[in-house]
């Protein structure tokens, strides 16, 4: 991240985000807005930048509301991904930025799919990192019907986790075994995620018992790594945080959102780049079926890496070149 500015913007609705901006290089061409998941920061990009400075493109790259030095408000309705998508928006005015390719990852991921669906015209393109495009769910079933749902067609409670991520003992669960949950998200083997995020209970009980036990992938034996990840949720609050992303979904605010959507907007009109972790069970390849299918996806490339979730740590030089190479296709390298 070195090679980026820290900036500053509070918002018309009253909230401060910190975000990283490389110099304009070429206002003709996108900026490529980078936008991380849960429960990470702009640091998660931080291996990945130094590749994506050869594409002469300008960076942006926020820490997402409640994360890293942004506010951290602990009302789910703030969350509304109508407000989310606006604020970036002010970011993006800030920087003097039109159009952007918008890559996410994780959460990152499922706030582009909102921000290209309200804010079309200002996105040439999008990288969707880990997460296969969810068109809206203006219905949201409660997350017994949701894992039932994901049982019949995946064969498993794919959103097992959203149970515990919701509750409200959830926030001091996660502050106080800050190793466990570096090993819950970082666990070597190729069913670890799978198994830690889709078996019911198993996340809990693994958090109480303190567990360490689970070998960790090569990257994430790296102390410096943790140790910058750890700093950037020292609290209970900033646990809660993160989880209003969960709440706002479970509480129906984001499937009142997703309703204000019309039907015939589901459907992706800009170039799209899916890339997908092959072992990353909790959103399997397979995910991207049904979206293509339905044909919400016209202009798709896709891509696998054959990593974990947590590609941007473990591949973060075959991933780059993936989006490099999408990026430089289309024409819209500086």
């Amino acid at each position: 991240m070195d090679a980026l500015r820290e900036k500053h913007l509070d918002t018309r609705r009253g909230l401060h985000y910190r975000y990283y901006a490389s110099p304009t290089s070429n206002p003709s061409k996108p900026a490529l807005l980078l936008l991380h998941g849960w429960p990470d920061s702009a640091l998660l990009w931080q291996y990945v930048v130094p590749h994506l400075t050869s594409l002469n493109l300008t960076l942006i790259i926020p820490d997402l509301l409640g994360y890293g030095g942004t506010s951290k408000p602990l009302s789910p309705a703030l969350y509304d991904y109508r407000l989310l998508s606006a604020d970036l928006v002010e970011i993006l005015d800030a920087e003097s930025v039109e159009t952007v390719i918008p890559i996410g990852h994780d959460f990152g991921c499922w706030l582009v799919f909102k921000f290209q669906t309200l804010h079309r015209f200002r996105c040439a393109a999008a990288v969707h990192i880990g997460i296969a495009y969810m068109p809206p769910m203006p219905v949201m079933p409660d997350l017994e019907t949701l894992n039932a749902m994901m049982e019949q067609q995946l064969g498993y409670p794919r959103y097992s986790y959203f149970h515990l991520f919701t509750s409200p003992d959830a926030p001091a669960h996660f502050s106080q075994q800050m190793e466990s949950v570096w090993h819950v998200m970082h666990g070597e083997g190729k069913d670890w995620i799978k198994h830690i995020f889709c078996t019911p209970n198993a996340m809990l009980e693994f958090l109480e018992a303190g567990r360490t036990d689970v070998p960790l992938r090569s990257y994430a034996q790296n102390a410096t790594l943790k140790d910058e990840w750890k700093k950037q949720r020292p609290s209970p609050e900033d646990w809660e945080a993160s989880f209003c992303w969960y709440n706002a979904f479970a509480l129906g605010i984001q499937a009142e959102a997703d309703a204000s959507i019309p039907v015939e907007d589901y459907r992706l009109g800009i170039p799209v780049l899916a890339i997908l972790c092959t072992e990353d069970g909790v959103n399997p390849p397979e995910t991207l079926e049904g979206p293509k299918q339905a044909g919400l996806l016209p202009d798709l490339k896709e891509e696998r890496l054959g990593c974990g979730h947590w590609c941007t740590y473990e591949m973060p030089g075959e991933l780059s070149r993936m989006i490099e190479e999408f990026v430089m296709e289309r024409g819209w390298a500086g």
